[in-house]
Order: structure tokens, then sequence, then C-alpha cells
């Protein structure tokens, strides 16, 4: 049957389509011999394509209820309703409304085809089976490239402003480690990943920051610990004396990197968080009456905390020395 257009009213989808910008046909009995599985914008992992209870809860309702259209390019790839498709071919139906956008896959610009996974996303969240995180994210990534603002993307996805910001750092830091010659799909991963896509890490020239993601994932930092490490980089002002610290603080973290070799997992070595933690009171040299508790009624306990603290710190010292 060839496929012909209607006049019948706009679907839902028509508003997410426009706001892209594509242009439209609505195909009242589009061909359904045109799909295959091997034809479409995949925003879903493939075991999450046409579940098995859902085609089967679809093929019955279909008998019932009217339902959306799909929405296919117009070389026949399918950009939303696979299990739709499913559905209607489980109840022999060879026909079924369609949404023809009028761009093709094949040959669409790198833009174009964001575009399309933005807009399959987009329609996907509206559907009754939401995308998982790890789908969201892909197709999120797609967003930040597209130059997207966050409210733009939290409303298509539900992203929080807060989850764009953290998708756009392991993006950055994705670029910048292909750039020094890393891979971007190593054992650096999550709030790690995140952190060398920081400002604090970003600012290193190539070199050193190379040299702080590599220490990153043999000492299997954490995220506070590379955005210390690349302040205190940045802070010595030349690249020379940030290979340099970097490479004192490999030798610091020797036992740490064996760990993780062996084990997968290490920890930050205890004397290493005592002289972190011990910055801190450090920095009040010379305007030590800030560190004074005013209030007589925590005064006492403030006194056997400190009494306490420099009984050990005595002991760590003499043994030190």
């Amino acid at each position: 049957m060839p496929v012909t257009s209607t006049t019948q009213s706009e679907p839902t989808s028509v508003v997410e389509i426009e706001r892209l910008g594509f242009k439209w046909t609505l195909v009242s009995q589009y061909d359904l011999g045109r799909v295959s599985d091997a034809q479409r914008v995949q925003v879903r992992e493939v075991s999450h394509y046409n579940p098995k209870s859902s085609v089967e809860e679809y093929a019955v309702m279909m008998g019932q209820s009217v339902f959306p259209p799909i929405v296919v390019t117009s070389d026949d790839w399918i950009i939303d309703g696979n299990t739709r498709v499913r559905a209607a071919l489980k109840r022999e139906s060879k026909f079924f409304p369609a949404v023809v956008l009028d761009v093709a896959w094949g040959g669409a610009s790198p833009k174009q085809q964001d575009e399309l996974y933005a807009l399959a996303a987009t329609l996907n969240q509206q559907g009754g089976q939401r995308l998982t995180a790890k789908e969201v994210r892909e197709v999120t990534a797609r967003f930040v490239r597209l130059g997207w603002k966050a409210e733009q993307i939290g409303r298509a996805v539900g992203v929080r402003p807060s989850g764009v910001t953290a998708i756009k750092k392991e993006i950055d830091a994705a670029a910048k480690l292909k750039r020094v010659g890393l891979d971007a799909s190593g054992s650096i991963k999550g709030a790690s990943l995140r952190a060398l896509g920081g400002s604090q890490a970003l600012s290193l020239n190539d070199v050193p920051y190379k040299e702080l993601a590599k220490l990153s994932a043999d000492a299997a930092l954490n995220a506070s610990e590379i955005g210390t490490a690349a302040k205190e980089a940045k802070a010595v002002g030349s690249d020379t004396g940030a290979i340099d610290m970097l490479a004192n603080l490999r030798t610091e973290m020797g036992d740490r990197i064996r760990e993780n070799t062996l084990t997968g997992h290490a920890k930050p070595p205890v004397s290493r968080m005592l002289r972190q933690h011990l910055g801190f009171v450090t920095k009040f040299a010379g305007d030590e009456q800030q560190l004074i508790e005013t209030d007589p009624k925590v005064g006492p306990a403030h006194i056997e905390v400190l009494e306490a603290a420099i009984k050990v710190l005595t002991v760590v010292l003499k043994t030190q020395q």
C-alpha cells in the first residue's frame, strides 16, 4: 500500500518534534514492513527494547484503545514506538499511524543525529517505561554537546542541573584524557572522573594533567584527593614544578599503589590524612585565637579534646623522630 498523508488531529509528539525544528507528515497507514530492529535510534540498552510483557499488554489494549503514532525518519529509522510496532505486528496489523520526519538518518550530520537522539529520549520519557539512569546519562551527554541549557535538559529527561553539571565534567575529562593519550574509558570512573573534569584539574597543562590522571588511576584517588592534588600542582606555578610535586606524591603513595595493583582498591594512607587534617590547624598560626572555644558550657569538652589530641600527637612526633 502506498504511503499517504492524513488530516487527522496532531499527535502529542509534534510539540517536541517542532521544538527541535523538524518538519513532519502524519501518515495514517504507514507500512510496518518498512521498519526493522536494525534501523532504530537506540536510546535504550538493547535488553530494554520491546519487553515481552509490554508488547503483550499493548497488543491487548490496541483492540480497545487508540495508540499514538510511531515516529520515524524519512528513511524508516524508528525514533519512537518500538513496542507499538511489535504489538501491532503481534496482532497481525501491517499498517500503523506514523509521524514521518523530513530528515533521513542516512547522511544526517552529527548535530542532526544528536537531535534525533534527543527527540527519541524525550519521547521515551513521556511513555510508560522511563529511561534508566544509565540511559539518561548517555543521552544527556548528547544534550550537552548540543549546547542545551540545564533546565531544557531537565524538562526533556528529568535530570537536575547538578546532574547535568556532573555529566559535563565527565565529558570534559574524557575529552582531555583522550587528548593527552590516555584511555577515557579506563579505570577512572564516577566521582573521580568528574574531579578530573573539574576546573582545578582542567586548569593544568597537558603534561601535568596526564601525570595526575595516571596517579589517580594507579593509586585509586578519590575526588577530594584529585582536587587537592590538582590545586597543589597548579599552585607550584610551572609544569616542571607540578610534575615534580606529583612525582613526590607518587613516591609517598607507593604502598597504596601496590595495594591497588594487588587488590583493586586502596585507602588513603592514614599518615597523609593526618597531615591534611593538621593542615586545617596550622593555617591558624599567628591567629590561634580563632581556635578558642568561647562558649563556657562547651569549654571543658574543648579542653579535653585538645589535651587528648596533643597527647597522641606527642607520641607520634617522638616515634617519628
